[in-house]
């Protein structure tokens, strides 16, 4: 279902979206850029929140720089087993995504890992799933990660 967004909460969604000013106050300093009382824009925000159109609020951490490493995740999952496969990949805090596609490869996520997780991860699977029912797609380059949305 598509929600419609007033003026105001698009120019404050591709405000936060870009980046919030990094000092004591800074929805105070947002508020003043979008002209409306620090109070409604923290309103807004969380309204936007509860309503799904926000999904989180956080830092953005470059992994590469702590030492981790991604790799995406192609598996063959029988469609019978789609939901409780998907749900113990996703329980992992690791894994930043799990899509299901069409395809033969249809699961696939994406695994932020270091010490020993992915062989892990693999392991697990493969043994659930088949040995030949993973590709393993591990990054090699990284040439974009952020994603903002002109609203």
């Amino acid at each position: 279902m598509k929600m419609r967004l007033s003026i105001l909460e698009r120019k404050i969604l591709n405000s936060i979206q870009i980046d919030l000013p990094l000092n004591q106050e800074p929805f105070k300093e947002l508020s003043k850029k979008l002209k409306i009382k620090e109070e409604e824009l923290v309103a807004r925000i969380r309204r936007l929140k509860e309503k799904g159109i926000i999904r989180n609020f956080s830092a953005g951490i470059n992994h590469r720089k702590l030492g981790f490493r991604s790799t995406l995740l192609a598996l063959k999952v029988p469609e019978e087993k789609i939901e409780a496969v998907a749900g113990r990949i996703s329980a992992y805090p690791q894994v930043t995504h799990c899509f299901l596609r069409e395809g033969e490869y249809n699961l696939w996520t994406v695994l932020i890992y270091k010490n020993g997780l992915l062989e892990r991860f693999l392991k697990r699977f493969s043994k659930e799933l088949g040995p030949k029912s993973i590709l393993n797609l591990t990054t090699k380059r990284q040439f974009k990660l952020k994603t903002t949305f002109k609203i």
